[in-house]
C-alpha cells in the first residue's frame, strides 16, 4: 500500500520475527549474548522474560540461527502440551523419527528412553541438543516438572539436553512459588528483555526504516519519534504497529514525512494512550516524607521521580508510556501455583468494593488481594488501574475499607490501588515481593477477603 509511495523495498514494520530486522539495543544484545554463552558451554537451563511484545521470540530465532551446525534444536511453540506430547515434539524436531504419529502408543518411559539414547548418540560425536520453550509461562505444571526431569539427562561431564524456557513475566513469578523451586535451581542463566528508551526507539525506526529502504532521507520526523515513544513505551511490537499505521495514514494524507499529528491519529485508530491524556496532579501524588507511619505508603524518591514523569510532570510522558517502560517485568506475576491463571474478579467497575468477594474464589475459602499503592486522589489512581486493566491484569481503585471489613486498613485515608485478588497466599506473595523489588514501594500489603461484606458508601 504505502511502500512505493515511500520508496520501501518491503515491509519495514512487519509483525513476523524476523531474525534480520533485529535491532540489538543494549538489553536485546546483552540477552543475546548471555543465552549465546550458555548455550556454548552446554548448560543445562536458560531462562529468557519480557513483557509482551519486547521481541522475545525474535531472539530466541536470532539465537537459534547463530548456533553452531554441531547443534540440534527442537522448538516448541505451543506451550499447552501434556507432558507425552512435549516428548514427542522434541522427538519429532531433533529427526529420531519423522512423523509423531508413530510414537502415539509408546509409553513415556519409551519416549524418555528414546530421547536419552539420541542424546547420548549426539555426545559420543561432540554434538548437543537444545529445546527452546516459548510462552513458557503457559506451561502445565506436569510439563515443567517433566521438563525439570529431562536437565537429568547427563554424562558425567555434560549435560545432554539443554533447555531455553521462554516467556513473560508470569514466568518469574510461578518460578519462585515452593512448588517449582526444584526447577528453578536448575535454571543457570537469566536473561530479562526491557522496552526501549527514547534514544534506542529513534535508532529501532531507523534501523528498519534503512533495512527496508535503502538510503534516503528519514520519514520519521523527531516530533513524530517522540509521539512514537510517549504512545508505546518502547515496547518494539508496539512501535511496530503505530509506524505501520503511520506510514498508512502518511500515504493517505500525501505526507513525504511522518509528523507528530500522523502518528496520533495512527495511535488514536489503534487505540493506543495519548501523552496528552496524561493527568498533570503533582499535588495528587503522595508525599512519603510527609505521611505518619502506617497512614500512606512509604514511596521512594526514585519512585517518586518515576510517579512524576508517569503525570506528565517530569518529561511529559503519558501514563501509559511509564507503565509500559517501568511495569512490565511485575506485572504478570499474578500466578496460582501450577501455571494455571489466578481466579480474578473482573475490575472493571469504577469504584469496586474492598470487601466484595472474588466470583471466581474457592467457595467457602478466601482470596487475597496486594495493596500496592496509595493516592491523596481519585484521578492519578485511576490513570495508573486504567491502564493496568488495559494491560489484562486485575486491578481495582477503591476508598479503603473500613475497621468492620478489614481490620488492618482502619485510619487510612486516600485510595488504594488494589491486585488481584488471588486464590493462594502464595500467588499473591509473589506479587507483593514483585512490587518491592521492581517498583521501589516498601509498605505493600497483602489483604485477605474472608467474604462478602456490606459495601461501604
Amino acid at each position: 500500500m504505502y511502500e512505493d509511495y515511500y520508496r520501501f523495498r518491503r515491509q519495514p514494520f512487519s509483525p513476523t520475527p524476523d531474525p534480520e530486522f533485529l535491532y540489538k539495543s543494549e538489553t536485546h544484545q546483552k540477552a543475546l549474548e548471555e543465552l549465546l554463552r550458555g548455550v556454548r558451554r552446554r548448560e543445562g537451563m536458560l531462562l529468557l522474560t519480557g513483557d509482551v511484545g519486547t521481541g522475545k521470540t525474535t531472539i530466541a530465532r536470532a539465537l537459534l540461527g547463530l548456533l553452531d551446525r554441531d547443534v540440534f534444536t527442537a522448538l516448541v511453540i505451543d506451550p499447552f502440551v501434556t507432558a507425552d506430547e512435549l516428548l514427542r515434539v522434541l522427538l519429532t524436531d531433533f529427526g529420531v523419527v519423522s512423523d509423531s504419529a508413530l510414537l502415539q502408543g509408546a509409553s513415556r518411559q519409551r519416549l524418555v528412553d528414546t530421547l536419552n539414547r539420541f542424546l547420548l548418540s549426539l555426545s559420543s560425536v561432540g554434538a548437543s541438543a537444545l529445546a527452546v520453550i516459548d510462552e513458557a509461562q503457559n506451561l502445565d505444571p506436569a510439563v515443567l516438572e517433566q521438563l525439570r526431569i529431562l536437565t537429568g539427562l547427563e554424562t558425567d561431564q555434560q549435560k545432554l539436553l539443554q533447555i531455553l524456557l521462554v516467556g513473560q513475566p508470569e514466568l518469574q513469578a510461578l518460578l519462585v512459588t515452593p512448588e517449582m523451586r526444584p526447577l528453578n535451581q536448575r535454571i543457570a542463566r537469566r536473561a530479562t528483555l526491557r522496552p526501549l528508551n527514547r534514544e534506542e526507539v529513534e535508532r529501532y525506526v531507523g534501523f528498519r526504516v534503512q533495512l527496508a529502504r535503502g538510503a534516503g532521507n528519514p520519514v520519521f520526523s523527531q516530533d513524530a519519534l517522540d509521539q512514537v515513544y510517549a504512545c508505546t513505551g518502547g515496547i518494539p511490537r508496539e512501535i511496530n504497529q503505530l509506524c505501520d499505521r503511520s506510514l498508512e495514514s502518511g500515504f493517505a494524507a500525501q505526507r513525504p514525512t511522518v509528523d507528530r499529528a500522523t502518528v496520533a491519529e495512527a495511535a488514536a485508530a489503534l487505540g493506543f494512550s495519548s501523552p496528552a491524556a496524561a493527568p498533570a496532579v503533582v499535588e495528587s501524588l503522595p508525599d512519603a516524607d510527609s505521611s505518619p507511619v502506617g497512614q500512606r505508603s512509604r514511596i521512594t524518591p526514585q519512585t517518586k521521580r518515576v510517579l512524576a514523569t508517569a503525570f506528565g510532570v517530569a518529561a511529559g510522558v503519558g501514563i501509559g508510556a511509564w507503565v509500559a517502560v517501568t511495569m512490565p517485568t511485575w506485572l504478570g506475576s499474578g500466578v496460582t501455583p501450577g501455571g494455571a491463571p489466578p481466579a480474578v474478579v473482573d475490575a472493571t467497575q469504577s469504584t469496586p468494593s474492598l470487601a466484595a468477594a472474588p466470583s471466581e474464589a474457592p467457595e467457602g475459602g478466601q482470596a487475597y488481594r496486594v495493596m500496592a499503592a496509595r493516592f491523596d486522589a481519585r484521578r492519578p489512581a485511576d490513570a495508573l488501574a486504567e491502564r493496568l486493566r488495559r494491560l489484562g491484569y486485575a486491578v481495582s481503585v477503591a476508598p479503603p475499607a473500613g475497621p468492620d471489613n478489614h481490620p488492618d486498613s482502619h485510619n487510612e485515608e486516600g485510595y488504594l490501588v488494589w491486585v488481584g485478588p488471588y486464590t493462594t497466599l502464595t500467588a499473591a506473595q509473589a506479587m507483593d515481593t514483585a512490587i518491592r523489588n521492581r517498583l521501589g514501594l516498601d509498605d505493600t500489603r497483602i489483604v485477605a477477603d474472608a467474604g462478602p461484606s456490606p459495601t461501604r458508601p
